[in-house]
């Protein structure tokens, strides 16, 4: 990956804002939107998912601070879903949402947080005032978005695309039938697939269980990343993450590193396999609850509604990341 100052190149870069409930793979969402030469990073949002919103806040700000990425603020989301009551993954990402290292310090958070706006102010801001249409990526749940194009209709001609990490082709991962972010609010997914967004993107868990953060990938990144310090964050993260993923789903090859990749669609959208057809979420109250219902037979006469990416090339994603992570380790405080 080359990182460039050029000016020419600068002008080039897509506006993106990232919305997420900032755990383990976020975290590297936050590096890697914040710190590749193709995206500009323009706003985070938090939302309740991985941790209560107050914790997901937190985090983002921590990754923001030790991941040396300045001028850009967090706002805070959403609190819980739209209907359902709260659910959060404690038993993946601990109770801070970010367990496994010690360092993560506390920043100075006046630094990073939007006292003066929420999260939905601040993206319809972000989104209206942008000289170009702006690249929204939601790796957790939809609350925030769904409560924006609810609330503020008239952003949505101006959302270039919308990247999300969520949903399932066939069986879920926090129920037999859902994935972790649209059962935490099946209704606010419901909304934002037919929301009339022109490119939406889905990511679902078929394509993020192919991305393994392996013991080898965790060799390379300390091979590679030049700040030992960071290096060991970034170690001790993933260790982490994939030490639960071996006691809640027996999973020894490492953690699948879900959340990047969503935002590695906007940066190399030529390695990924997609097809066009239709999401339905069951906003229903049975054992479905959450599922993502996608038509891969493309029926005929069904309106279709987004893109659901079938693979990624994983070489391509790592080489992305890990060189993010290089950019990130020169900068960070540690």
């Amino acid at each position: 990956m080359s990182i460039t100052t050029d000016n020419e190149h600068q002008q080039q870069r897509i506006p993106v804002w990232l919305d997420c409930d900032v755990g383990h793979d976020d975290a590297l969402a936050v590096i890697l939107a914040g710190h590749h030469s193709k995206l500009k990073l323009l706003g985070i949002s938090s939302v309740s998912g991985n941790a209560p919103i107050e914790r997901t806040t937190a985090n983002a700000m921590r990754v923001l601070e030790v991941a040396g990425i300045q001028g850009v603020k967090v706002y805070q989301g959403a609190s819980k879903p739209l209907v359902k009551p709260v659910y959060h993954a404690t038993n993946i990402h601990g109770e801070s949402g970010l367990d496994g290292t010690k360092l993560l310090l506390d920043p100075d958070f006046a630094r990073y947080f939007a006292a003066d706006m929420n999260a939905v102010n601040g993206m319809r801001a972000a989104i209206m005032e942008s000289e170009e249409p702006v690249s929204v990526v939601a790796v957790g749940p939809l609350t925030n978005i769904a409560l924006l194009v609810s609330v503020y209709p008239e952003v949505v001609p101006r959302i270039r695309s919308l990247s999300i990490m969520g949903g399932a082709i066939g069986l879920g991962n926090t129920t037999s039938a859902a994935e972790f972010n649209v059962f935490c609010d099946p209704e606010a997914a419901q909304i934002v697939l037919n929301s009339g967004i022109d490119h939406i993107a889905l990511v679902p868990l078929e394509v993020t269980h192919t991305v393994l953060s392996t013991e080898a990938i965790i060799k390379r990144i300390e091979g590679e990343v030049v700040s030992p310090k960071f290096a060991q964050l970034v170690a001790e993260l993933l260790h982490y993450f994939g030490s639960t993923y071996l006691d809640v789903f027996g999973a020894k090859d490492g953690a699948p590193l879900h959340d990047p990749v969503a935002v590695a669609y906007l940066i190399i959208p030529e390695a990924f396999s997609k097809r066009r057809i239709r999401v339905d979420v069951d906003c229903s109250d049975g054992p479905a609850r959450g599922r993502t219902h996608c038509d891969v037979w493309a029926q005929e006469g069904v309106e279709t509604n987004c893109w659901l990416t079938t693979e990624v090339d994983v070489g391509k994603f790592w080489g992305e990341m890990i060189g993010t992570m290089v950019v990130a380790s020169k900068l960070s405080p540690l």
